[in-house]
């Protein structure tokens, strides 16, 4: 069945940006599509009951899929609408996962997609009835080159990140003592860094990757297969030159040494700053593939276009 009228049911992410770029997205994949923003909303009419609010809202648009950015809806709406409209989750993150306050509403929607493949399994064996993978992308508008001559901007190697698993707090003081490091977005000052500023937001993020001689990836987890962060969509869609972790299956998105390159060690990270640094020519070719590749393929546009595109295929659902 087409669908036409899409409630989309989220927060603000004023630094990532992930659910203005996924709204974007969908009023140009559909006829109709509604934003809640449910704690704009809460605070806006506390003297009532937020929570029917939204419920007529949604009821009143009377969509043909209601989606919702993790857990955002509040549970009984979901329980109360579940059984009359189509629902999805999306859920973008591997923190917290397999928490009740996840499964519960995952148990609910009619599919739930999630950023990396291994966790599928799991999911279905927890109850979830349509657990899909899904990655998301840069958008089309929003992550360009931003040229920047502060001097606040430029080094050798960038990392935008909080210092939330000893790999990567390891892997960059390892770095640090060997290279001009700037870190962006976390408290990394206990660890013997200097995080320049806590917060960054869309444009400070380009202007980062466009004078960061090399931008840093370095994941959470390295044991999730396809699990592509936005940092990675985001950095080559504003044209970073992007050395990051290898991940099970990123061969089947990227090309090393085309789009992006990869480390497996700590050994190996040095090594390839080492030798981008004395090849800035390789360096930015190696960029401009990336961001060419990203504008073209991997959009947040193609991202809504293929949940879109499953849900109205999917028969067992009607």
């Amino acid at each position: 069945m087409p669908i036409a009228k899409v409630v989309f049911v989220g927060k603000s992410k004023k630094k990532t940006g992930t659910t203005r770029y996924m709204f974007k997205a969908l009023k140009r994949r559909v006829k109709k599509a509604v934003f809640i923003n449910v704690p704009r909303l809460r605070k806006s009419i506390f003297w009532t009951d937020y929570k029917k609010v939204i419920q007529n809202k949604i009821i009143n648009t009377d969509p043909d899929l209601v989606l919702i950015y993790a857990k955002d809806l509040p549970f009984n709406v979901l329980q109360n609408i579940h059984s009359s409209y189509k629902t999805a989750m999306f859920y973008g993150d591997t923190v917290d996962a397999f928490q009740e306050n996840v499964l519960k509403p995952a148990r609910l929607v009619d599919y739930l997609f999630i950023i990396n493949k291994t966790y599928l399994a799991r999911y279905r064996s927890l109850g979830i009835r349509k657990p899909l993978y899904i990655t998301q992308g840069c958008d089309d508008n929003e992550h360009r080159v931003i040229p920047t001559r502060n001097s606040k901007w430029f080094s050798e190697v960038a990392f935008i990140g909080r210092p939330h698993s000893d790999h990567r707090i390891k892997l960059l003081q390892l770095i640090d003592q060997h290279y001009h490091l700037k870190t962006w977005g976390g408290d990394w000052q206990e660890y013997g860094l200097t995080c320049l500023k806590k917060r960054i937001y869309p444009k400070e993020f380009a202007k980062i990757c466009y004078a960061a001689k090399i931008f840093l990836g370095c994941d959470y987890d390295y044991d999730l297969e396809c699990y592509i962060t936005i940092r990675t969509w985001y950095s080559l869609g504003c044209g970073g030159f992007l050395l990051t972790n290898y991940l099970s299956g990123m061969e089947t998105m990227f090309s090393k040494g085309v789009h992006l390159e990869w480390y497996h060690s700590p050994e190996e990270c040095l090594e390839i700053i080492d030798h981008y640094l004395r090849h800035e020519d390789q360096r930015k070719r190696i960029a401009q593939k990336g961001y060419e590749f990203v504008h073209a393929h991997r959009t947040y546009d193609v991202m809504i276009n293929e949940m879109i595109s499953h849900i109205e295929n999917d028969r067992s659902i009607q």
